[in-house]
């Protein structure tokens, strides 16, 4: 059941990364599974080198090594390219150039017409216009359900296309991840289908807020896992806290990520969001 760690180098990790790849990497070592790295640095315009190194280090500096060398998804454009080809083969992509505005119209309509129910993404305006897969448009998936962009029009791998790819280079069969992707469970499960993959299996894990009710962002300001190390937190003090609001560590006493393995337990992980007030002293 082999592991991944997946950090995306748009900004520095904070404590919601931190307790996701907590998991992950406990996951994998209490099967004695290997834990592979890719840096999920698809946005050319967000990416950063810096943010990678960064997040390195910093998983490092917690204790949570991995196995084999790091993938860079800006790398492995090729892989893309192959899975795109393989999919346009079975007439499972069409071309798109609607504008976001003409998307948000279109879903209004359906809404407003009798029987119309709300759609979570595009309806699929462009399924049958024909338009050429080489004509500098999005490229969408066609399935039965939202036809989401395989390929943007500006040449951008989309995220549920890269992540499939990649888990099936890198033989990941057990995938750690937060609550808020979720969703990308069917759209990945349709793509892994038509490609004839193996899937992995998914554990999606709390999520943690912020006191504005919100899941931690980057714009929670001193929440990254380099601002505790600068304010002189150790790694035993940060796993402490992060295991006690995941409900491993009951008194949130410090914890190296070796010792919290000896007392792992999938079925002590709370399902519900971390709260801000549940750890404090994360916030003070």
């Amino acid at each position: 059941m082999q592991g991944r760690l997946a950090p995306s180098p748009s900004g520095h990790l904070h404590i919601g990364n931190a307790s996701s790849m907590l998991l992950a990497w406990l996951d994998a070592r209490s099967s004695g599974s290997a834990l592979m790295m890719r840096m999920d640095d698809l946005d050319p315009q967000r990416s950063k080198m810096a943010f990678a190194e960064a997040a390195l280090a910093d998983l490092s500096w917690m204790g949570l090594n991995w196995d084999g060398e790091v993938l860079y998804q800006s790398a492995s454009h090729d892989r893309y390219r192959s899975a795109l080809q393989q999919l346009i083969d079975q007439d499972l992509v069409y071309a798109c150039n609607c504008s976001r505005k003409a998307i948000q119209s279109a879903m209004q309509d359906v809404v407003r017409a009798p029987h119309g129910k709300p759609l979570a993404g595009y309806p699929g305006t462009c399924a049958n216009k024909a338009l050429p897969l080489n004509g500098g448009h999005a490229l969408r998936f066609r399935w039965s359900g939202d036809p989401f962009v395989l390929q943007r029009a500006d040449g951008a791998w989309s995220y549920q296309l890269a992540v499939v790819v990649d888990d099936a280079h890198q033989a990941v069969r057990s995938v750690v991840r937060g609550m808020d992707l979720k969703e990308s469970i069917p759209p990945q499960e349709a793509l892994i289908e038509a490609l004839g993959l193996e899937g992995p299996t998914y554990w999606h894990v709390p999520l943690w807020m912020g006191p504005d009710g919100h899941r931690l962002s980057k714009r929670h300001g001193d929440m990254a896992i380099r601002d505790f190390k600068a304010r002189g937190w150790t790694p035993e003090a940060l796993i402490g806290w992060i295991s006690h609001g995941l409900g491993l560590n009951e008194q949130a006493k410090p914890l190296s990520a070796q010792e919290l393995l000896t007392v792992f337990d999938h079925q002590r992980v709370k399902s519900q969001p971390v709260l801000h007030e549940e750890v404090l002293p994360l916030w003070a």
